[in-house]
């Protein structure tokens, strides 16, 4: 669905009715203090109510259980002291006691290193909202629908650890981010190589992550098998 703009970027299917405007990346990643001092303009799309609904309660387990890596950072700061703040409502001490328990100081009973600790996380609830940002600005940057089950992989880098060696391909390309300190993204495509797409992303200024996936019109073996990988 290339060049089509009147359509749900999250389903694929035309924009009709119960639409509502979808904050990319979520307008929670924006800590309320943030919000008030710089008073961002954050990118939004359009899409039906029902699917941006479906990813809510993913993109709140998304920002307790990550963004308390990013402590140390200004935007990580800021957005650490909006979740301290729900620790003291209901919600907030059973979302707190479920973030605590992904934190381990043994790693399959080993005791880790220099004071280190090990944190866990459901992978399949934060790479949703890893992919559902991806395909948005892929959206934006393309005018063209990716599908939610096509082939790609994720990788975190660690806070303070050197990225991967095939981050050096998008190092230098230009910072895409509406407001980097808290969210900014980069990419390169490879059309050659059956238009291979190779995004990272920095949350709060802390933590990379990488993303990469070929054309949703690709039709090589992988893709054909809409395998995740």
């Amino acid at each position: 669905m290339k060049g089509e703009t009147d359509i749900c970027y999250l389903c694929g299917q035309k924009l009709d009715k119960n639409i509502t405007n979808d904050h990319v990346p979520p307008r929670q990643f924006y800590a309320r203090s943030i919000r008030k001092i710089h008073n961002p303009n954050l990118l939004t799309l359009p899409v039906h109510k029902s699917c941006n609904e479906s990813y809510q309660k993913d993109e709140v387990y998304f920002v307790h259980s990550i963004a308390i890596l990013t402590k140390g950072s200004y935007s990580g700061n800021a957005i650490w002291s909006d979740i301290s703040n729900q620790f003291e409502k209901p919600q907030g001490i059973r979302i707190g006691q479920m973030i605590l328990k992904e934190f381990d100081k043994r790693s399959s009973g080993i005791i880790l290193p220099n004071g280190k600790v090990l944190k866990r996380f459901n992978a399949k609830r934060v790479w949703r909202v890893v992919w559902k940002i991806t395909r948005g600005l892929f959206f934006k940057e393309k005018s063209q629908f990716i599908p939610e089950d096509i082939h790609k992989s994720f990788k975190i880098v660690p806070v303070g650890e050197k990225p991967p060696p095939e981050f050096a391909y998008v190092v230098n390309t230009p910072s895409r981010g509406q407001y980097p300190g808290v969210f900014d993204y980069k990419y390169i495509d490879f059309p050659k190589l059956n238009n291979f797409h190779f995004w990272a992303m920095l949350f709060w200024d802390r933590l990379i992550t990488l993303i990469k996936f070929h054309d949703p019109e690709c039709l090589c073996n992988k893709c054909k098998g809409n395998i995740d990988g």
